[in-house]
């Protein structure tokens, strides 16, 4: 049995090349074509594709609303983000809505057929230019989680990063635009929150804890 593929994006031109592409390889079948979310949903309803490929623009929902929806359907089909935009709001968007595949339309000709089979297969897929901004969003991420479970709020890990470079009290107070007064209770907030007893001691436990 092919793969079952169906093509979402609101351009006719680039839907064709799609088509077209995929009916060179023998494994697999283009069943239904769609240019917005309405037709999309009907069609996935009549046809029941294995894989959708989703553009991000497709009017009133977008590709990724849409892939949340079908995601969240029993018997839901692949979905896989065909997209021109590199930004990381659309590509964290795209994996909190449990799409398959983030792939930029820039090599998709050369990738995609590649790329079909190895979703259906269970994989999932970034394009290689994503990586880096994908690496960029887990750390940012995992740095608000350290600091979380720190117990140190933004502002007080701003201090402790100036205490790190040996900045002293009206040295913070001027960079953060506070008191020296302020700074100082801070500081023993701080010391407090890392169980310190200096601030030599509380650089040294944030970074043993990789606030920094």
């Amino acid at each position: 049995m092919p793969i079952r593929v169906m093509i979402v994006d609101d351009h006719q031109i680039f839907r064709r090349g799609v088509k077209s592409l995929l009916e060179d390889e023998t494994d697999m079948k283009v069943v239904a074509e769609a240019g917005n979310a309405t037709e999309a949903l009907e069609q996935v309803a009549q046809h029941r594709p294995d894989v959708v490929t989703l553009d991000i623009r497709l009017g009133a929902m977008d590709g990724i609303q849409l892939a949340r929806l079908l995601k969240s359907r029993e018997a839901a089909p692949k979905c896989i983000i065909l997209s021109t935009y590199e930004d990381r709001q659309y590509l964290v968007g795209a994996l909190e809505a449990d799409a398959d595949a983030y792939l930029l339309k820039t090599n998709s000709y050369e990738t995609l057929p590649e790329a079909i089979r190895k979703i259906f297969n269970g994989e999932r897929m970034l394009s290689s230019e994503l990586i880096p901004k994908m690496m960029e969003e887990y750390r940012r991420v995992a740095g608000q989680q350290i600091q979380r479970d720190s117990g140190l709020t933004a502002q007080e890990v701003r201090v402790v990063r100036l205490l790190a470079n040996g900045s002293r009290s009206q040295d913070i107070a001027n960079e953060l635009a506070m008191t020296e007064v302020t700074v100082k209770r801070k500081i023993q907030e701080i010391l407090l929150k890392l169980n310190a007893s200096n601030r030599v001691q509380a650089v040294a436990e944030a970074m043993r804890r990789g606030v920094l």
